[in-house]
Parts: structure tokens; C-alpha cells; sequence
């Protein structure tokens, strides 16, 4: 018989440490819900990210790169280079504004209104996937609890949601 080593006894107690913290559980929580999307959305090859741009411009309708940018929360960078995918893809387009010549505006393609329907049910079952752990009860206080800790901390961050349609600049 081996006998128990202690320094494992300690690393153990330290990895608990790390793996209570919750910003180390938000992050291992966000990497597992990116996977389970991007299996889940495998046959429309969409992510999260551009699930997210595509679902803003279905719902709202034309808008500028920067008011994507805002009502989504990603940085203008990551914006920009999530338009030009999905626009080299065929999903969307852009085009001059008729009323700021300054101003880009980016639409759904016909293929883009396709490829969207498709990834939205994909999304869903995703959504179901991972609440599966929680009751439907648990779900919904999870859900009310997450929502309750990005609204207080959203005006802190790098890059907020700004939550308006009235932010298409």
C-alpha cells in the first residue's frame, strides 16, 4: 500500500481554490457554451459571434458597423472582421447609406435570411443543451441571475451593450 502524498493533498486543495473563483468558472462556463454552439451550428458553420451579427441585422434591419458593434458588445476590431466573413460569404452586403453618405449600412443577403433560420434553430437546440443541468426552475433563476450580473457590470466593461437601436452611428 502507497501512502497518500501530501503535496498532491495541497495542489488539490489549491486547484479548488482556483476552480471556486468565479471568474475562472464564467470563463470555463463561456468556453463550454462556445463549443457546444459551434458543434451545434456545424452545419451552418456559423459562431457565436456571427450568429450574434446575424441575429442583430434579421431583427433590426439595416445598421452601421459601429451600432452592430454597440447593441452586441464586441469590440469595433472583431466587428469589423466578423462583417467582412459573413459578407465574403455571401450572407451579407454593404452598401452607402441613402441618407449619410459617410455611413455604411449592412444587410441580410437572401442567403443570409437562410442561413440565419437555419442557425436559430441550431441556437435553440443549443440553448436547451446547455440549460439541461437545470430544472426548468433552476433555468429560469440562472438565466435571471446571469441577466442580473451583466446589467450591473456592463457600464464597467471595455465594451458595453448599449442596449438601443438608436445607436446605429
Amino acid at each position: 500500500m502507497t501512502k497518500p502524498n501530501p503535496d498532491k493533498h495541497a495542489e488539490g486543495a489549491m486547484l479548488t481554490e482556483l476552480y471556486s473563483r468565479p471568474g475562472f468558472m464564467l470563463r470555463r462556463a463561456h468556453q463550454i457554451a462556445i463549443d457546444l454552439f459551434v458543434q451545434a451550428c456545424l452545419p451552418v458553420n456559423i459562431t457565436p459571434s456571427q450568429y450574434g451579427v446575424l441575429y442583430i441585422v434579421n431583427t433590426l434591419g439595416s445598421l452601421s458597423q459601429i451600432g452592430i458593434s454597440r447593441l452586441i458588445g464586441l469590440d469595433r476590431s472583431t466587428t469589423a472582421l466578423v462583417v467582412k466573413l459573413l459578407t465574403d460569404r455571401g450572407l451579407l452586403t454593404k452598401t452607402q447609406s441613402t441618407e449619410d453618405a459617410r455611413k455604411i449600412e449592412i444587410q441580410l443577403t437572401n442567403e443570409g435570411k437562410k442561413i440565419f433560420r437555419e442557425a436559430q434553430k441550431l441556437a435553440e437546440y443549443e440553448m436547451k443543451t446547455l440549460l439541461e443541468p437545470f430544472t426548468n426552475k433552476e433555468s429560469e433563476q440562472f438565466l435571471h441571475l446571469l441577466e442580473k450580473f451583466v446589467s450591473y457590470h456592463n457600464d464597467t466593461t471595455r465594451v458595453s451593450i448599449t442596449g438601443s437601436s438608436s445607436s446605429n452611428n
